[in-house]
């Protein structure tokens, strides 16, 4: 009697745990209302070859907008992203005198600057969430999503990240933030 008494609680805590454990992994943050805004610096490593840049991120409810620069502070790009609810419809990458457009901002930045960086899902990403478009997965701290391997770390007593790694293949991003401005446009 103890015994079936024992493995019904058991049965009830598992469910509610897997529940709960479920709930949390499937409930990315939208976008705050007020947006958001980081700066800091970027490096992309992919074999041999290595980038470093310097950037600015500054989301609002239906557009981001990415600044590379180089270390003396030169733009070398600007990219806009078009939102239609969660997805990127449209992205603006502007190179000086030469503005393009296309739905894929990773395919449009890979071909116009070289460099491969997933700025689709940057937004959720930056702040060490999931992008809700897509199934992840979590390894402890690390979040997994569209075979990227998410390492948010350095949270200086914020609930936002100092460092975020992310992992594909070959080519590892370290992405160092200096500021945080959670009250941008």
């Amino acid at each position: 009697m103890k015994l079936l008494r024992c493995l019904s609680m058991l049965r009830v805590w598992l469910a509610s745990a897997v529940m709960l454990l479920a709930a949390c992994a499937q409930t990315p943050l939208a976008v705050p209302p007020a947006g958001f805004a980081a700066t800091g610096k970027i490096n992309i490593r992919q074999a041999n070859q290595s980038d470093t840049a310097q950037f600015s991120w500054v989301a609002a409810k239906q557009q981001d907008q990415l600044i590379l620069s180089s270390p003396f502070g030169t733009t070398l790009a600007e990219l806009v992203l078009q939102y239609q609810g969660d997805r990127v419809s449209s992205a603006v990458l502007n190179r000086g005198e030469q503005l393009d457009q296309a739905d894929d901002p990773e395919q449009l930045l890979q071909q116009l600057t070289g460099l491969t960086l997933p700025v689709s899902g940057m937004r959720w990403w930056l702040r060490g969430l999931p992008s809700p478009n897509e199934p992840f997965a979590r390894e402890g701290e690390v979040l997994l999503q569209n075979g990227w391997r998410i390492t948010p770390s350095d949270y200086r007593n914020t609930p936002l990240p100092y460092r975020i790694e992310l992992l594909r293949d070959d080519l590892k991003v370290r992405i160092l933030i200096n500021e945080w401005n959670s009250a941008a446009p």
